[in-house]
């Protein structure tokens, strides 16, 4: 599961034009154009090279987390925002549904997470996320319950390695800096975004 982030009215520094064969096959019906590019590797390349090029230089248009990444960037940007966001936004920003950030609040988090960038205090914060999650005990294996006992036992068990033990499922949700930076790039130029 992913976070597709979409600007509403994004800041364009390229346009779609000056990218032929992205620009071609963009406006095609999805079926036609997959069906064209499949059959062509060179220019399958040439497509995603320019669509890379027009996403780097719109970095307003379009943004994405996969769930593992998303819900820590998303708490430390509703914990840091809170008179900017409204508890129904911080709720909704966990769905896919669609929720729309409006234009000031993204441009309020957009220059708020420049200025944290600025001063340290995204590093910092990256740091005590660090060292909180590897401080994370193990915890009982799911599959064996950490049993010798019934069907999965733990001298069976490769999910665990025989140990009974596996680390937190919260070590799977990292938290990082470019990551951060990426998100307030995004924000300062997308004229407010919707979550998807």
């Amino acid at each position: 599961m992913g976070f597709d982030l979409s600007g509403v009215n994004p800041k364009m520094n390229m346009k779609p034009e000056e990218l032929p064969v992205y620009n071609k096959y963009n406006s095609m019906d999805f079926r036609e154009k997959w069906e064209a590019l499949d059959k062509d590797e060179k220019l399958k390349e040439q497509y995603f090279e320019e669509h890379s090029k027009y996403e780097e230089a719109n970095p307003g248009v379009y943004f994405r987390n996969n769930v593992w990444w998303w819900r820590p960037l998303w708490t430390f940007v509703c914990d840091h925002f809170a008179t900017v966001l409204h508890d129904d936004d911080c709720e909704r920003g966990n769905y896919n549904d669609g929720h729309l950030i409006d234009e000031d609040k993204a441009m309020r988090i957009g220059v708020g997470l420049t200025a944290m960038l600025k001063d340290g205090t995204i590093q910092s914060y990256q740091d005590f996320y660090e060292a909180e999650l590897k401080a994370l005990p193990q915890v009982d294996c799911r599959v064996c319950d950490n049993n010798n006992r019934g069907y999965k036992k733990k001298k069976e068990c490769k999910s665990c390695n025989q140990t009974g033990l596996v680390d937190d499922w919260d070590k799977s949700y990292p938290f990082d800096v470019e990551n951060v930076q990426e998100f307030a790039t995004f924000c300062l130029e997308s004229g407010g975004f919707t979550i998807c």
